[in-house]
């Protein structure tokens, strides 16, 4: 009986930890909106956030936000009219999720062949298969709100473009 109740004790602290170790594992504060501090890159340490609340609260054309090994999250905002350029990503897919606004992607296999075509707007999401050509454009009167997750990452950890034409000038 005391060998099942220290299993049970053991399991109890393994499970609270989130670790099969026994260990505790330090315990990551969530940020609430206002806290958010977009201009630093928090990869690759565990991190909760109001990712509504973040995605509306970027100004900048491009931040990146969390860079792990895998993973990169990365906030966007389009003024009406500007675009994500037409790219492709050959090594991993892309995830992106409209939080405000209304949008035009167009994707496909070859670049002159981009033979998806859908308008999108707030609480969609957009799965971008690795190999597919792809451009985005905020055909709405108010700035496009997005989020995306690239697999593994696609930016320099932190990276910040203010405005578009400062992407074209960099050619990231």
């Amino acid at each position: 009986m005391a060998g099942w109740l220290a299993g049970l004790a053991w399991m109890s602290v393994a499970c609270q930890s989130g670790n099969s170790s026994g260990q505790q594992m330090p315990l990551v504060e969530a940020q609430s909106s206002s806290m958010i501090n977009l201009e630093v890159d928090k990869g690759p340490l565990p991190y909760v956030l109001d990712i509504e609340a973040a995605t509306l609260q970027n100004m900048n054309y491009r931040t990146v936000h969390w860079t792990g090994a895998n993973m990169q999250l990365v906030f966007m905002t389009l003024k009406p009219g500007e675009i994500i350029d037409l790219e492709i990503h050959q090594g991993h897919d892309q995830f992106l999720r409209i939080e405000q606004g209304n949008a035009r992607v167009w994707m496909g296999m070859a670049e002159d062949n981009l033979d998806f075509d859908q308008q999108v707007s707030d609480d969609w999401a957009i799965l971008i298969p690795a190999g597919y050509w792809h451009k985005v454009e905020n055909i709405g009167d108010t700035d496009l709100k997005l989020y995306t997750l690239y697999g593994p990452p696609e930016h320099a950890p932190g990276k910040i473009h203010a405005t578009y034409d400062e992407t074209k000038v960099s050619h990231e």
